[in-house]
């Protein structure tokens, strides 16, 4: 089950009003592609989801009131703010945690890692995970709240289910210490590699025809943590714009 990074409002994510980045290539290219999700429920009328999101967020905001600043940009319609998504996949989203565990305590990023790697089986990751001094939402959350203040707490998701909560403001501070640490890249730099990282071809298309290259077993850990980096950061950009969630959607 692959994993995509979405950045928009929560009734249009519920809707299913919206593509993930397969989906779309899908669509410029006449094929049909049938998403299955990990609690793959049954969506409710639009008008129930912008109700039921409405009183979630007031809740979630009277919860949180005296830890945020009041009236924050915070978006929830079906249509009319644009959302960002793109699809780092598993592999390079556990790439980043395992790259900034390894800078985190000092030892060598892998220069590798296999197709089916599993970061909670890595021992970098896991000592990490044990001498942590500070929490990272990038390593605990899958929900990005668009509030500006730094901070994570549990509740429940509109639907029930318990979940960690983040803010969007505390992923942008996370991912500006990954860059402080080893990178220092600018921002033109890190936006331009979600198109020059990432994961080598194993095909391509062409007239209509899918052209197996090289079934690739092994990717470079730090090419592919600089891609997922690259789409959390555009994530949160538009985010921080549009006053929008981040999800992580599989």
């Amino acid at each position: 089950m692959g994993l995509d990074v979405y950045s928009g409002c929560l009734v249009r994510y519920y809707s299913r009003n919206w593509l993930t980045s397969v989906q779309q290539w899908g669509l410029d290219n006449g094929f049909e592609v049938r998403m299955v999700r990990a609690n793959n429920e049954e969506t409710a009328p639009v008008e129930d989801i912008i109700t039921g999101v409405t009183q979630w967020r007031e809740a979630i905001i009277e919860g949180l009131e005296g830890h945020i600043a009041p009236n924050q940009l915070w978006n929830e319609d079906n249509d009319t703010t644009p959302y960002y998504t793109a699809k780092p996949d598993w592999c390079a989203y556990e790439a980043l945690q395992l790259f900034f565990a390894a800078k985190y305590l000092g030892e060598k990023v892998p220069e590798t890692i296999p197709k089916d790697f599993n970061v909670f089986d890595d021992p970098i990751y896991n000592r990490f995970m044990k001498t942590k001094q500070n929490r990272y939402s990038l390593f605990e959350c899958e929900w990005w709240l668009p509030l500006s203040e730094c901070i994570m707490f549990p509740a429940k998701l509109p639907t029930g289910h318990e979940r960690m909560f983040a803010t969007v403001g505390l992923l942008y501070q996370e991912l500006k210490e990954i860059n402080a640490i080893d990178w220092k890249a600018d921002k033109q730099t890190i936006l331009s590699w979600a198109d020059t990282e990432g994961y080598p071809d194993d095909a391509y298309y062409k007239d209509g025809k899918v052209e197996m290259v090289q079934k690739h077993t092994q990717y470079n850990t730090e090419s592919l943590a600089k891609f997922a980096f690259s789409i959390f950061w555009q994530a949160v950009k538009h985010a921080r714009k549009h006053g929008t969630m981040i999800i992580l959607d599989y």
